[in-house]
């Protein structure tokens, strides 16, 4: 005798709600960008640059800037010039690779930094050089870290450590380190910190319409890793709300910057997937 189980029970739908913070195929990129005002902060060796003796008799002066990068022991291992006089830069580029900082950390963890160093030339008795550009890349106050290297200006979560600043930081000086209010993380670092994920109820509306995808949120997360605000970036509008709902309920361990509990901005991503199973038995 053929019986159906069909016929016995109905179709199973089973529900997976498949919570995912980042592809985990992507890499971490080599190192992160910081501004040079809180670089500043933890330089522990300056060298000064010896002015070109050239360069003084022809009455040269002006500002070099270059691009370092400093591995995890604090070493400048790289100098690249960005802008500067060529009878200058060659001076500066020799000092700054003399250069000395502390480790910088990320959540606890020393990491490879690349920053702009600004290098001022000025002749006695001169006026002081004009200052580059504040809102060039990674020169300005509040603009740490200012991105992966690599890696899209937009979204702020590529693969990769911190993505860029998105609350203005506390202007710093040479005494007082710039500091900041929230950084953008990316959505594979913040993966590892969760510590209460909230699976979001499948909406019944969406089911009865086998209405299934993704929604993408953007959550910023206070010092103690609580979701204090959600926002929709794209979704399907049956899914969204119980995506957020669900969000709001994640708690995090704290994400420390340089040894320092920061707030956070990432995104998270929440699939619905709806599947049908049937199954037939002689």
């Amino acid at each position: 005798m053929t019986l159906r189980l069909a016929a016995l029970f109905p179709a199973l739908i089973v529900l997976s709600c498949c919570l995912s913070l980042a592809a985990p195929q992507e890499t971490a990129p080599e190192h992160i960008q910081v501004s040079g005002d809180v670089m500043r902060g933890v330089l522990v060796k300056r060298v000064a640059p010896v002015y070109p003796p050239l360069a003084r008799q022809a009455r040269i002066q002006g500002t070099v800037i270059l691009k370092v990068v400093i591995d995890k022991s604090g070493n400048v291992f790289e100098v690249q010039l960005v802008n500067g006089h060529p009878m200058l830069s060659p001076a500066a580029m020799d000092a700054v690779r003399q250069w000395k900082y502390q480790p910088y950390l990320v959540n606890g963890e020393p990491v490879d930094v690349e920053t702009n160093v600004q290098v001022i030339f000025k002749l006695e008795g001169e006026p002081t050089p004009a200052a580059p550009d504040d809102n060039a890349p990674g020169t300005g106050p509040g603009q740490v870290p200012g991105g992966i290297p690599g890696s899209k200006p937009l979204q702020g979560v590529q693969t990769g450590v911190i993505g860029g600043v998105i609350a203005p930081a506390t202007p710093g000086d040479a005494n007082h380190p710039a500091t900041l209010r929230r950084v953008r993380v990316s959505a594979n670092i913040e993966a590892a910190l969760i510590q209460n994920k909230v699976a979001p109820q499948y909406p019944p509306e969406a089911r009865e319409q086998h209405i299934q995808g993704t929604v993408v949120l953007k959550v910023n997360i206070d010092k103690e890793g609580n979701v204090y605000h959600v926002e929709l970036i794209s979704g399907h509008p049956l899914l969204a709300p119980a995506a957020m709902e669900g969000v709001k309920q994640w708690k995090y361990k704290p994400f420390l910057l340089n040894g320092q509990a920061i707030e956070v901005e990432t995104q998270v991503q929440v699939n619905f997937t709806l599947t049908q199973q049937h199954s037939e038995s002689l």
